[in-house]
């Protein structure tokens, strides 16, 4: 099983990927980690990335994957998706020198990558239980800056269950399945039971669930998450319209 842990900046992708490394042992995950990769090459990033940035972070992050093939038990912080989210938003806000022929570029290569996921669990944020914001030296802390490349997330999520085969970020043949992960470091824990079992396997459709219902209300989680959703729903369909207009150029 090949796993991304994906979602915009803050949302705790790093803290997932260590409880899940603790929950299910037999995983492992690649020895550098994006941020190392950054840190390394001393590349500008988040809301001051640039072409050549995302280019070398694209690539890092299709590297990595390659070195697992179906059937490992892998989990990655971030995958070519997120590589592609930062670049359409510095295309969108006119921030660098990505242009409109740099992410035309990058779509079809994210699009293919993503054979090599089976599972992109994605972290959005929600109210139902907000992380708090971090500042480190590679952190992006700009609040609206987080909120939008977690518009851009939900925008790719929306046209992946809406509309797959004519997405143009979405491979029609064995694309990875998305699904989302919320609330507190146990709460997220029990929603990957729902997907995973003990030994780390995918479980089918006839599989039980494993999570207790004196541990966690998920209904109300559920709501909570889908009135946040609500509130957000005219930025989605702008952000739809973006991506159309992207895939007709």
């Amino acid at each position: 099983m090949r796993i991304s842990v994906s979602g915009t900046a803050n949302v705790g992708k790093s803290t997932l990927i260590k409880d899940f490394l603790k929950e299910w042992d037999m995983y492992t995950t690649p020895e550098k980690t994006y941020r190392e990769f950054i840190q390394e090459q001393n590349l500008p990033h988040s809301s001051s990335t640039t072409k050549e940035s995302q280019w070398q972070i694209l690539n890092f992050t299709i590297d990595s994957m390659q070195q697992y093939q179906k059937g490992d038990k892998v989990i990655y912080d971030r995958c070519p998706l997120d590589s592609l989210a930062y670049t359409m938003w510095a295309y969108d806000k006119g921030t660098s020198d990505i242009d409109k022929e740099f992410v035309n570029k990058c779509i079809p290569i994210v699009r293919e990558s993503l054979r090599m996921l089976d599972v992109i669990f994605l972290i959005p944020l929600t109210a139902a239980a907000p992380i708090p914001i971090e500042k480190d030296d590679m952190r992006d802390i700009d609040e609206t800056f987080i909120k939008e490349i977690d518009h851009i997330f939900k925008g790719f999520e929306q046209q992946y269950f809406q509309d797959t085969r004519n997405s143009p970020f979405f491979p029609t043949e064995d694309c990875p399945a998305i699904v989302e992960i919320f609330g507190s470091r146990e709460q997220r824990l029990h929603l990957i039971k729902q997907y995973i079992d003990a030994e780390g396997d995918l479980i089918g459709e006839t599989g039980s669930s494993i999570l207790g219902e004196e541990v966690l209300d998920m209904e109300q989680i559920l709501r909570d998450q889908q009135q946040q959703l609500n509130k957000e729903k005219a930025q989605y369909n702008e952000l739809m319209r973006q991506i159309q207009a992207t895939k007709r150029r």
